[in-house]
């Protein structure tokens, strides 16, 4: 049975009005193949868009709309056509100019053929490496090795077990200014996993962040990564892997302005790296969910939560029910808990053995 996915699930962020939007039948799509990573939904309103105008601005005249009460009952409809069809001006917003708004768009790409051309391989072929010796390195659909720059790197999509990347760039034609993100590979639809690589001059792979705005990859999408690239012959210990989302590390700042005044402002996430090697980051993210999978977290978990009691609630012994025999105090629960843990353990080892 294919997976569902609410519009609000698993973050933290609020949803801004938008939690009652349906979700666009392309961001599913491929889910039902191992691509989990769907859109957030913060850009749904950028994929529903006929015109894919770029998602941060129409969430501006969406809030707007909503604050006026959902004139028409439909919001591209309010944005584009009613008003103008009754002789009224489009809704343009000083916060966001109408101008702004129809010539910044977001380059969704709906042909295969024209998304093949960001396909990568991995090479091996030490006849095409100069300075280092069977390394494996990246070339992109040419052949040529991926060059991506130190600084800000390629964005990249794994799907279907094949690799895309391309820079995150925006044109600029007269007013008109096109981009080109995570979400232009395959038109919006999921993916497995995503991110930034960054690539020497020979192709080799130095650094990999799992940042994308669009998709918001987690821990198994950069585990999956991870093992894919190691399936490929990528030394991991190479490679740095950038573990702030994963750590949660605030990329908030708070300065002092005047005598009692404070300001905070936000970290980019290239300026708030935490580097880790590739081979220590997929051996945490392995052993990881393997104690997830083995259920040594929810046990865990069980004997913090027998720990926590309240007093009164330790005591229960002292206060039987009358429809059930007493419970035992809270350290002999944690005793035998730990007692189940250990048991079950040595039963894998045995197993295993």
């Amino acid at each position: 049975m294919p997976r569902s996915y609410s519009i609000c699930s698993s973050d933290d962020e609020p949803c801004s009005g938008i939690e009652n939007l349906e979700t666009p039948a392309v961001v599913l799509r491929g889910t039902e193949r191992g691509n989990d990573a769907p859109l957030h939904r913060r850009v749904f309103l950028e994929v529903a868009d006929e015109l894919h105008r770029y998602g941060k601005h129409l969430r501006i005249y969406y809030d707007y709309w909503e604050s006026l009460g959902k004139p028409y009952g439909e919001f591209f409809t309010w944005l584009d056509s009613k008003g103008e069809a009754s002789g009224e001006p489009l809704p343009d917003l000083k916060s966001c100019p109408r101008e702004v708004l129809d010539h910044d768009t977001v380059l969704y790409i709906d042909s295969f053929d024209a998304t093949s051309k960001y396909a990568l391989t991995i090479s091996k072929d030490s006849r095409c490496c100069d300075d280092i010796q069977n390394i494996p390195r990246f070339l992109n659909a040419k052949g040529e090795p991926l060059r991506t720059g130190r600084d800000k790197g390629w964005i990249f999509v794994l799907r279907d077990d094949v690799l895309y990347a391309a820079p995150k760039i925006t044109t600029v034609n007269g007013r008109t200014k096109q981009r080109f993100h995570h979400s232009s590979f395959f038109g919006g639809k999921a993916v497995a996993s995503a991110g930034i690589f960054i690539t020497d001059d020979g192709g080799h792979l130095l650094k990999l962040y799992p940042h994308s705005g669009h998709y918001r990859p987690g821990e198994r999408h950069l585990h999956r990564i991870l093992l894919y690239l190691k399936k490929h012959g990528v030394i991991l210990e190479n490679i740095e892997v950038d573990l702030q989302q994963i750590y949660h590390m605030s990329r908030e700042l708070t300065g002092t302005v005047g005598s009692d005044m404070t300001k905070t402002s936000k970290l980019k996430k290239v300026q708030n790296l935490y580097l880790l090697s590739g081979d220590t980051v997929e051996s945490f993210l392995s052993h990881k969910r393997r104690m997830i999978n083995s259920g040594v977290f929810r046990q865990v978990h069980d004997i913090l939560s027998v720990k926590k009691l309240p007093e009164d609630e330790k005591q229960c012994d002292s206060f039987p029910s009358s429809s059930s025999p007493p419970l035992r105090p809270a350290r002999s629960r944690v005793k035998s808990l730990l007692l189940q843990v250990n048991s079950r353990h040595r039963s894998r080892m045995v197993t295993q053995d």
